[in-house]
């Protein structure tokens, strides 16, 4: 379960960067990053139990995993982990989105957390 990992990263994270009470935090997760967005909610409010990030929200952006042909240069979505150019039939592909783990915005209180 890496995802608590991941929650308790971004927690310490945000320590650094912010003052106040977090409220809200916006996420992108690429659909290749390996982390189940499900788990990453529930170990969130757990491990944010205490610290500047308790009670907020998780807003999650599901990125899917988007590729380039490297022999027609055609982008295209994967599906069904199919990683077949549609247009040429090649197997040759750069992945351009869908690996992201990314902390995209976050909203905060300006009233301090009591210590």
């Amino acid at each position: 379960m890496h995802e608590l990992a991941i929650a308790e990263g971004i927690i310490e994270a945000l320590k650094e960067e912010v003052d106040g009470r977090i409220t809200s935090i916006k996420l992108k997760i690429g659909e290749m990053s390996g982390v189940m967005p499900s788990a990453l909610e529930f170990l969130f409010h757990i491990a944010s139990k205490g610290t500047i990030a308790e009670g907020a929200v998780l807003h999650i952006e599901h990125i899917p995993l988007t590729v380039r042909c490297s022999d027609c240069s055609e982008t295209f979505r994967v599906k069904d982990y199919c990683f077949e150019c549609a247009s040429c039939r090649g197997g040759n592909f750069r992945i351009i989105a869908g690996r992201e783990l990314l902390i995209e915005e976050v909203e905060v209180d300006d009233i301090k957390p009591s210590p």
